[in-house]
């Protein structure tokens, strides 16, 4: 796994979310996907000021490591009015840990071997600070996703 050490500027991503658990995870997920795509909700966030094609999936954990929010969504400006029912989240200016995968690779497991090994590995930890991980999907239908994490440098 190639992964690469971005700096990102501060962006927003508008959407909606579901807090869930691990344990609810696929049913609560996949819901949310079903109704984003079913209910054209994509569409209605690409009507929003500074909208950018492609959809993230952002989470942030609630309550320890056992809750978290999980917001489907899509990159807006910061001055956009939220569609009802909808959240803006601020994603702040870091250092990320970025990996790509090819859409059908398990996401869960995907998810696992970043997170806890490769980013170690790097000589890198998690900045929990921030609490905020997403997927990146570039393109709705092919193509590569994209794992992204805050990092700093691990204490050696």
């Amino acid at each position: 796994m190639e992964i690469n050490f971005v700096e990102k500027d501060t962006f927003f991503i508008c959407g909606y979310s579901v807090e869930t658990t691990l344990a609810q995870n696929d049913k609560d997920v996949s819901a949310l996907y079903d109704d984003f795509f079913r209910n054209n909700k994509e569409t209605i966030l690409m009507n929003l000021n500074g909208s950018k094609k492609g959809y993230y999936g952002l989470s942030w954990y609630t309550q320890g490591h056992e809750r978290y929010c999980y917001l489907l969504g899509i990159e807006v400006g910061q001055e956009d009015t939220v569609p009802e029912d909808a959240v803006l989240k601020k994603v702040p200016k870091t250092t990320y840990a970025m990996a790509r995968f090819p859409q059908g690779e398990d996401i869960i497991k995907a998810w696992t071997e970043f997170f806890y090994n490769e980013i170690p590995k790097a000589g890198f930890k998690v900045n929990e600070e921030y609490n905020l991980y997403f997927e990146y999907y570039p393109d709705s239908v092919n193509g590569e996703f994209e794992l992204w994490v805050p990092v700093v440098k691990a204490d050696v």
